[in-house]
């Protein structure tokens, strides 16, 4: 899961980053609103932590430029010191799906997140095998089939294309790619993931004579559609590491 918080007092968001560490989570902070709201075209997150009184804007501005900006529907979490019920009913009403108020208590916090993160994520695929359609991965021996028949896909490709596939329909930040195939603090050219994605397409058959269509999403990232279904697979889960 990963998480942006958007808050200006360091020590908290120290302190939130090194809980949510021992689930497994990764968090980027940011001490300001436009540092943060200037990677939203980059970067994408199962999960938002917004501060309300941000020193350049509120944090309700945020909100507004995550509900504009970004092409999905992510939860946001306002956590703020304002306690006053028209507070807590502007924010939700804003579009926050939860309120909670500082000093926060990381115990509830995480609880919170795992609620929001339950309600906005898909049930896991199986451990070992992921299936949609006509196509068929072996996750632990990284080996696939298309209509049954192998396909030789390298390591990369093969994190890509589960990663698209378990998130069909879904915009996917060149950022998120990246860290997810390539590692979080990995440097590569934007042609080398070009060429990955293309590679993808082809090798699966990705294509809309095939009822599937992978195209770029114009200063974001890339989305795989399945166009003859709007329906998410079953086995979908949210935007992570195949293995």
């Amino acid at each position: 899961m990963r998480i942006a918080i958007i808050d200006d007092d360091v020590a908290l968001a120290s302190s939130v980053t090194t809980a949510l560490a021992r689930n497994g989570w990764t968090c980027r902070s940011h001490a300001d609103g436009r540092s943060f709201i200037a990677t939203l075209h980059r970067e994408s997150y199962d999960a938002y932590i917004v501060d309300w009184g941000l020193p350049d804007m509120s944090g309700l501005d945020v909100l507004r430029a995550i509900r504009t900006r970004v092409p999905v529907t992510v939860p946001v979490l306002f956590l703020t010191a304002r306690d006053a019920e028209h507070d807590v009913i502007e924010a939700l009403e804003a579009g926050a799906d939860d309120f909670v108020v500082k000093p926060a208590r990381i115990g509830e916090l995480q609880a919170r997140l795992r609620a929001l993160w339950r309600r906005n994520s898909r049930p896991p695929d199986t451990p070992d095998t992921y299936e949609y359609d006509r196509f068929r991965f072996e996750l632990k021996l990284q080996r696939a089939w298309v209509d049954g028949a192998p396909v030789d896909l390298t390591q990369k490709e093969f994190m890509l294309a589960v990663l698209l596939l378990r998130n069909l329909g879904k915009p996917l930040s060149r950022g998120h790619i990246r860290e997810v195939v390539w590692g979080r603090d990995s440097e590569i050219p934007s042609r080398t993931m070009d060429t990955h994605v293309s590679r993808v397409r082809s090798k699966l058959g990705l294509r809309p004579e095939r009822q599937y269509l992978l195209a770029p999403v114009y200063s974001y990232g890339y989305r795989l559609e399945h166009l003859l279904s709007s329906a998410v697979p079953a086995g979908s889960a949210p935007c992570g590491d195949p293995a």
